[in-house]
């Protein structure tokens, strides 16, 4: 039987995928260790809440999901307005644990979807955002290193209020 030959470009988005996955799973398993009475609590006023923070990356999700599909970047045109609005839409966030859960799921499902629509050919496509332009085959590893990182910090809130056990 011939050997079936995959193209750089094939297996560049199916490791993006594969990432996407596992850094979705690992920021459900961390936020799933967040007891309840510390869903709310954050160590200064400029902190994000575990909650908050999983709200983010779920909100974060959707925004890249549409950079991927090829839409504009739905945010503000410069980085310091992109910033002071991501920070708004997160203090705003008033969202249960199940809600943040499911909005990570179902935007990390669009980025997958979006993945899935990419080409060769969109790999050598920019991507405009108020944080610079980059190339489609950079940017599509945003979203995995985004939410691993973020999943990190809902770790260190936890070795705050005492938890230092490693739940992943």
């Amino acid at each position: 039987m011939p050997e079936t030959l995959v193209s750089p470009a094939i297996e560049s988005i199916a490791r993006a995928k594969s990432a996407v996955i596992s850094s979705r799973d690992l920021l459900l398993s961390t936020f799933s260790y967040v007891p309840d009475d510390k869903l709310h609590w954050s160590p200064s006023p400029s902190a994000r809440t575990p909650l908050q923070i999983a709200a983010h990356c779920g909100g974060a999700n959707a925004t890249f999901a549409t950079l991927l599909r090829g839409e504009p970047w739905p945010l503000a045109s410069t980085a310091a307005e992109a910033v002071a609005q991501i920070y708004e839409r997160d203090a705003a966030t008033d969202i249960s644990r199940d809600n943040a859960a499911k909005l990570i799921e179902d935007s990390s499902a669009a980025l997958i979807a979006a993945l899935e629509n990419a080409t060769p050919a969109t790999l050598e496509t920019m991507i405009w955002t108020a944080f610079g332009e980059f190339p489609y085959d950079f940017a599509m590893t945003f979203p995995a290193g985004h939410m691993a990182g973020h999943a990190r910090q809902i770790d260190y809130l936890q070795t705050i209020w005492g938890d230092r056990e490693d739940h992943n």
